[in-house]
């Protein structure tokens, strides 16, 4: 009884194993192992890797039909009748080559074929890397920072998901420090992709503030400058890795915030401490935090300082970017800053930075004090400061190039003021009355400070004044006759000619032209009628009307606008010029303007002299506008020569509100 329940018990167990258990299980579940299977059992009892094993799912399935389940009881209980080969009953699965893959946590990197001590450590099991193959089937290959590790492939599973190659921004080699840390974001708190227990040399992908970015499998990763070995030789120059770093100057030990350095900027320091980086240039020293620099062996940004010819202090009414000689930012400095601009170059303030060129927008800048009016003006420092002026104010100026002279000197105008309504204010027609260059200067330099900062000048609210009424300056007409009284013979291209005018080694007498021709002999003020006189340093009107490029220029100037009234400068006497054969309506109107200007500078008003006949620019400027044409003579008579500059403060507080008043009149018109 007892041995027919046990073969009854076998059965049943044969008829379920048929119904749930394909057959070809049997045979490779429960086949003797191969050769190759006993020699890798061997080799596992040497402490060899084992390539673990794929495993096998087997999915079930409830959806048998009758015939399927008939087949497989028939061939449980006779299998004998089976006939199967080796081939028809071992699967063949796919060998998985991993390209994206999640790593176990704590799984280790070694050294490629140097699998005995691991230099790093993968700590996340969530992040996707990419992975390569290698010639070992045990082994990938994963990259940081270009350099290759080989992790375990029991350590990995396959990732179905593609990741983007990190784009390269800048590249430098970094060793780190015996202990670090890779993190998933630019901050210490963020997930620890990788952690290293020895210093090793990488490459970056780029910079981020306080970070190294490197390339982890594909993956970004920041590693904190705090785990970098940043060591910096006495031969190193520095470079910025931070977005920006503080800049400050050092005065008897105190440190004050001027600025900013801004990442890329390279400077050689004069010493470093283990704090500070201590730049020393032009009897100052600055200072700048080594936090958040690292030593580099490219050029410094900043190009070498050369002289100022005309030194000009300026302030940051903002704070102000600071550019390199590419137009690169390297850095910033605060509002309130003081500059000494050396000069002006493709559009850019050329400032002392560190002690070496920076290159500033000069709109974000004013100035207190430009020209020196105590001094001759100069056509080269007349023409640089009227750019300087229209660089810094570019809101409320501008500046034209209306013309150049016989030897090709500019004549520049000034626009001050945004009034929709114009006066013209001219100067130096005459070479040997320079000093009213400086008037005009001296106008521009106070009358843009008051407007560009909102507050009166003689009495005037200038921004309200100019808004109405806005002044055209033309500091200086007739700049070869200039350069000629100021500088002398050898300043001159025409040399042989004005020696063979002028007769005479004393050309501080000279009035004229390069050419010979008094510019305020040669507008048509009725010229037909002025005396021919022979060519000499003074007086000859040219040999036709407008014949000269600098008179071209200013007419061609004046009917370009629709000046209200022309006030022109000249240098001696101390009277005042207005009649030209005005109708009374005109006549009335001139006169009043001209007792205005009289009152201010005690100038005495010539009267009415019914001569025919003129060349000056007003006179032609009273005919052809039909509006106010006035001939200031700013000093007492100074005989053939140049005007003293010991008249200087007198000429000032006389002058000093003219342009403003006549600016105002106009409005009303």
């Amino acid at each position: 009884m007892k041995k027919k329940r046990l073969q009854l018990f076998v059965s049943s167990l044969a008829f379920i194993l048929a119904l749930n258990v394909p057959f070809a299980y049997f045979n490779t579940v429960h086949a003797a192992p191969s050769e190759q299977q006993q020699e890798d059992n061997e080799e596992s009892e040497i402490g060899e890797t084992v390539v673990p094993q794929e495993v096998i799912t087997i999915e079930e399935t409830s959806d048998i039909d009758e015939t399927e389940t008939q087949e497989k009881q028939t061939s449980v209980e006779t299998p004998e009748k089976t006939e199967t080969t080796e081939e028809e009953t071992i699967v063949e699965l796919p060998e998985v080559i991993y390209t994206y893959v999640t790593v176990n946590a704590g799984s280790l990197l070694f050294e490629p074929n140097k699998t005995t001590k691991a230099l790093l450590q993968l700590t996340d099991a969530s992040t996707i890397y990419h992975v390569n193959r290698t010639d070992n089937d045990n082994w990938y290959e994963l990259s940081i920072g270009q350099s290759t590790y080989w992790v375990a492939r029991e350590n990995l599973s396959e990732a179905n998901i593609e990741i983007v190659v990190p784009e390269v921004k800048k590249t430098v080699s970094i060793t780190t420090k015996k202990f670090f840390k890779i993190y998933n974001k630019p901050s210490t708190t963020s997930t620890v992709l990788a952690k290293g227990s020895q210093a090793t040399k990488l490459k970056t992908i780029n910079i981020v503030d306080n970070y190294f970015v490197v390339n982890v499998g594909n993956q970004t990763g920041y590693i904190a400058f705090k785990d970098v070995e940043l060591s910096f030789k006495s031969s190193d120059k520095v470079e910025i890795a931070n977005k920006s770093v503080t800049l400050y100057t050092v005065v008897n030990s105190k440190f004050k915030k001027i600025g900013t350095l801004t990442k890329g900027a390279i400077f050689k320091p004069t010493k470093t401490t283990s704090k500070y980086h201590y730049i020393k240039k032009s009897g100052k020293q600055y200072a700048v935090p080594i936090a958040g620099t690292m030593p580099t062996k490219k050029a410094n940004s900043l190009a070498t300082l050369k002289s100022a010819t005309y030194p000009i202090t300026l302030y940051a009414e903002k704070a102000s970017a600071v550019y390199d000689q590419n137009g690169i930012k390297i850095g910033s400095l605060n509002k309130g800053q003081t500059v000494h601009l050396k000069g002006i170059s493709k559009g850019h303030g050329i400032i002392e930075y560190l002690g070496q060129s920076g290159y500033v927008d000069l709109a974000n800048y004013y100035h207190k004090n430009i020209v020196n009016p105590t001094k001759n003006v100069t056509y080269k420092a007349y023409s640089y400061y009227v750019k300087v002026f229209a660089k810094l104010y570019p809101e409320f100026t501008s500046l034209e190039k209306i013309g150049e002279s016989v030897e090709g000197r500019a004549i520049y105008a000034l626009r001050v003021g945004n009034g929709k309504k114009e006066i013209l204010v001219d100067a130096a027609i005459h070479a040997r009355e320079h000093m009213t260059t400086n008037v005009v200067m001296e106008m521009i330099d106070n009358y843009s400070y008051s407007y560009n900062k909102k507050t009166s000048f003689a009495g005037y609210n200038v921004r309200q004044t100019l808004d109405t009424t806005s002044i055209w300056f033309v500091p200086m007409i007739n700049p070869d006759g200039v350069t000629l009284v100021q500088n002398g013979i050898n300043s001159m291209a025409n040399k042989n000619l004005i020696k063979q005018i002028n007769k005479s080694s004393n050309y501080k007498r000279w009035k004229a032209n390069a050419r010979g021709v008094d510019l305020n002999r040669n507008f048509d003020g009725e010229w037909k009628y002025v005396p021919f006189t022979s060519k000499t340093y003074k007086g000859y009107k040219g040999p036709r009307v407008f014949s000269e490029p600098e008179s071209q220029a200013l007419k061609a100037f004046v009917e370009r606008h629709k000046f209200k009234s022309d006030i022109s400068y000249h240098s001696s006497g101390q009277i005042l010029y207005w009649f030209n054969f005005q109708n009374s309506a005109n006549y009335k109107r001139d006169l009043a303007l001209t007792r205005q200007i009289s009152r201010v500078t005690g100038y005495s008003i010539i009267p009415p002299l019914y001569v025919r006949g003129s060349g000056s620019s007003a006179d032609w400027f009273i005919m052809s506008q039909k509006k106010p044409g006035i001939t200031v003579e700013i000093a007492p008579y100074a005989g053939e020569g140049p005007v003293s500059h010991k008249h200087w403060n007198n000429v000032w507080n006389k002058n000093k509100s003219i342009g403003l008043l006549a600016s105002k009149e106009a409005s009303k018109r």
